[in-house]
């Protein structure tokens, strides 16, 4: 019966599509995918990939990451003008650059949408912006956002004053946090603004249509009012939201979608085929604990316990079919260098490995310590695929190597995993990472003022190595270098989070697609705005 449905649901969706497909007829379509619900469309909120993605195809950003993940001039004119000083970061802006409704963008948009990232009126949770002079004391209602370390310099000039020198600056501008909002538009939207598609004013290549905040389908239009418009070649990307593994291989093999993500599962089917892409990731897959929530996990010997009792090599094998690599720290290898050019990896160490032995004891302790014989656990997991196996193979491997441990799975929507995250009120949750350009953003997650901070771990040896990091450091690579060692070294020592795996990412595209990038970072692993189709193939 449950594969009945599936075939039911996958045949309804096929038709769905074919029908919107016969509807493009004249112009240049691309069907794509997207894994998950939308939570926010709203440039300055958002704070998950989904979402980020999404918004990536509407709001144009000052720098643009190219196909070596260097960041070029888009919406800015020029590289970034620094200081000697590193503090202040001026930023020229196109003169030709307009919103979907003709309006010019000038500097005083990108002024209004970084000060609304910082507003506490408007309750953003974007976080991962720049260290901008004052945005702390801003976000905490203790000085006007006027205040904030963003000026219009002249109509079409931008002027950042940061609060210590950042080496990561212009990829850091490449962020959707720092794309053009209208005040006039988002003020007449007031607290509609970014629920729908028509209250929301596209700056980028494509305008978003039919989306009312819980569509699974939409569309982006080609903005007829973008900069370089000459070189989009879509006239429209249609959006259908697939988490099911093999409703979106259907989908593909029956060219009603031109690219999906492939399920760990179904990557060594199509090894050596030219629709498989794998993109290496920086994307750190974790096990988060509610620390501040639960009572048992407030135990380190029982957070030890999950630390070493699971084994990666066999999650990244035998459960996700080499998709992803171990993990071998909370910072990701591959994502900088030591001074000496050693990796993380090489230099830090594999700091989490698989010890049962080990495991057992510091379980055994711990519930001698709480004074009960077993404890039951809740892991909430998003409801793709690829999730669930996560969660299925953590509940299997902890009531096995961890005798008087049970985990309950809980697979549900993205934003409800995310809403129960946020609200600090779990037990065990399977949450990411991908990191904006500086690693310091990953030990940063569980400092204690930061607000993704949902073990809700305070620590002042933490906070006083976040703060050298983002303060005081600056481009003294090898005092970053060392602070980076120590920080990943506290939040093991002290089995803050559960670090599983790196993701090595495969999808299918469809081999007519051509001109498009593919990034580790940034809004969103494919940039399709100047993708087109080789021969008219659509």
């Amino acid at each position: 019966m449950k594969k009945l449905i599936t075939l039911l649901v996958s045949a309804f969706l096929i038709a769905s599509l074919a029908v919107s497909a016969s509807a493009g007829e004249g112009k240049h379509v691309l069907h794509w995918f997207i894994q998950g619900e939308i939570t926010t469309m709203d440039s300055g909120k958002t704070y998950d990939i989904l979402s980020a993605e999404a918004v990536a195809y509407f709001a144009d950003t000052l720098y643009r990451l190219d196909e070596n993940a260097e960041a070029i001039p888009n919406l800015a004119s020029e590289l970034p003008e620094v200081s000697d000083d590193g503090l202040t970061v001026t930023v020229p802006l196109r003169h030709d650059a307009y919103y979907a409704d003709g309006t010019q963008i000038k500097a005083d948009d990108i002024v209004y949408a970084v000060q609304r990232v910082f507003d506490p009126a408007v309750g953003s949770q974007n976080t991962s912006i720049a260290a901008i002079k004052n945005k702390d004391a801003v976000r905490a209602g203790e000085l006007p956002v006027e205040e904030l370390g963003v000026r219009t310099a002249s109509e079409f000039v931008v002027e950042f004053t940061l609060e210590a020198p950042d080496p990561y600056i212009t990829k850091k501008l490449t962020d959707t946090a720092y794309a053009p909002v209208n005040r006039a538009f988002c003020e007449e939207k007031g607290d509609q603004y970014g629920l729908s598609a028509d209250s929301l004013l596209a700056s980028g290549a494509f305008i978003l249509q039919d989306w009312n905040g819980t569509d699974i389908q939409w569309k982006y239009v080609k903005n007829p009012y973008y900069w370089d418009k000459d070189n989009v070649y879509f006239d429209e990307i249609d959006i259908q939201v697939v988490k099911d593994a093999n409703t979106a291989i259907n989908l593909y093999e029956a060219g009603q979608l031109d690219g999906v993500f492939l399920n760990s599962d179904f990557v060594p089917l199509y090894e050596g085929q030219p629709d498989l892409i794998k993109v290496n990731s920086l994307r750190m897959t974790n096990l988060e604990l509610g620390i501040s929530s639960n009572q048992y996990l407030q135990n380190e010997n029982i957070r030890k316990a999950l630390l070493y009792g699971l084994d990666r090599d066999e999650l990244c094998s035998a459960v996700l079919n080499e998709a992803a690599v171990p993990a071998v720290g909370v910072i990701p290898n591959g994502i900088a260098a030591s001074p000496e050019g050693k990796s993380v990896a090489e230099d830090f160490g594999t700091l989490v490995y698989t010890d049962i032995p080990a495991a057992q004891a510091y379980f055994n302790k711990g519930l001698e310590e709480l004074g009960v014989d077993g404890i039951a656990l809740r892991l909430v997991t998003s409801d793709t695929d690829e999730s669930i196996k996560i969660g299925t193979y953590l509940q299997s491997a902890y009531e096995k190597n961890l005798p008087g441990l049970t985990i309950n799975l809980a697979n549900v929507p993205a934003s409800v995993r995310f809403e129960e995250m946020m609200s600090f009120q779990f037990d065990l949750a399977l949450g990411g990472w991908t990191g904006d350009y500086d690693p310091t953003s990953y030990p940063n997650q569980f400092e204690a003022s930061y607000a993704h901070n949902h073990a809700q771990w305070k620590a002042q040896e933490l906070t006083d190595l976040i703060n050298a990091l983002n303060n005081e450091d600056g481009t003294d690579f090898t005092a970053r270098w060392e602070h980076l060692r120590q920080a990943n070294q506290h939040l093991i020592d002290n089995a803050v989070v559960v670090p599983l795996e790196q993701e090595v990412n495969g999808y299918l595209v469809n081999p007519a697609l051509e001109g498009y990038t593919t990034h580790q970072l940034g809004n969103s692993v494919f940039d399709l705005t100047r993708a087109y189709f080789a021969d008219g193939a659509d």
